[in-house]
């Protein structure tokens, strides 16, 4: 599919192709009811009316403070979650022969790169544009994005930039036995040392084929978590356990920081809470702007007046203008 004004071009040479072609296509119309940036009524938050609590971590609210849960959203899946495959180089100029894997992972607008990441191109990602990690709360095993995916696309429209959703795995909500089985990130030192090198692999390699389809590389990287995601993506940001240019978390900061192993690199980042979230995820919010004040780390803290533990479009425009407004 060529995209005008340099944009990305998905070369249609194999029907596969011309499906993804298809499948972004339609992803602008899916996406063109999701909460436009600044958006600050119900509708905005991620999964309004989706979100419950869902416990505390053990070490002053690392990982979950209150921890969002997506309930089950299988109206909005765009696929049957069975496995569409992958193919390997062939065509004409050695294009790379591939298609989308149905996955209930992936909603509306939101294309399968495997049965665990989805990855959206919005129509204002021009060749070159930067990539988008976006990192989900805590979640049941049953449950789907659905909400959350429909703010990032329309964060990604609106930013142009390529989104990517990796999803978390079982057996890293550690606060509470009866969230083991959910889907998480991981949030203390002794799951952040045995679980990372192996998620971020996974998402170096979807990286590296997502920019083979698209026939071009990414101009910088930026990550975006929310909730239990926000606390793994300081972990990333502030012991540079991946390079990115920018870092946010929303609903999610840190109490416990080990600040021996902060990385040379320093990323910017934009630090967002509400008002009314538990007082333990406004307090790791604050300690963490705190500290990255006294070591002089580019961050921007936002306590948004009138909200809970939720994600809102204004949260990725904020975020990336604390991005792009670092030196």
């Amino acid at each position: 599919m060529d995209r005008a004004h340099g944009g990305w071009i998905l070369e249609g040479r194999a029907a596969p192709l011309a499906a993804l072609a298809l499948a972004l296509a339609a992803c602008e119309g899916a996406t063109s009811g999701a909460p436009r940036a600044g958006q600050t009524d119900g509708a905005g938050g991620a999964g309004a009316g989706e979100e419950v609590d869902a416990g505390e971590e053990a070490d002053a609210g690392e990982g979950g403070g209150d921890a969002s849960v997506d309930a089950p959203t299988g109206s909005a899946a765009s696929g049957g979650g069975g496995a569409g495959g992958q193919g390997g180089e062939g065509g004409a100029g050695g294009a790379l022969t591939w298609e989308p894997v149905e996955t209930e992972w992936c909603s509306a607008g939101w294309s399968g790169l495997d049965d665990h990441t989805c990855f959206h191109v919005p129509e204002t990602a021009a060749r070159g544009a930067p990539i988008l990690l976006v990192l989900h709360g805590a979640m049941a095993p049953d449950s789907l994005p659905g909400g959350l995916q429909a703010i990032a696309a329309e964060a990604a429209r609106a930013l142009g930039v390529v989104a990517v959703f990796p999803r978390g795995r079982p057996g890293l909500c550690t606060w509470d036995p009866s969230v083991e089985t959910h889907l998480c990130w991981p949030t203390r030192r002794e799951t952040v040392d045995a679980a990372a090198p192996a998620l971020i692999e996974e998402w170096m390699r979807a990286e590296a084929l997502l920019a083979r389809i698209l026939g071009g590389t990414f101009g910088r990287r930026y990550v975006m978590g929310f909730s239990n995601g926000g606390y793994f993506a300081s972990y990333v940001a502030l012991e540079g356990l991946v390079d990115v240019d920018g870092a946010g978390l929303v609903g999610a900061g840190r109490m416990v920081i080990e600040e021996h192993l902060f990385s040379q690199e320093r990323p910017p980042i934009y630090i967002a809470v509400g008002e009314q979230e538990l007082a333990s995820t406004v307090a790791s919010a604050e300690n963490l702007a705190d500290v990255l004040t006294q070591h002089g780390w580019e961050h921007e803290l936002v306590v948004h007046p009138g909200r809970g533990h939720e994600i809102r479009a204004d949260d990725f425009t904020g975020a990336w203008q604390t991005w792009i407004a670092a030196p």
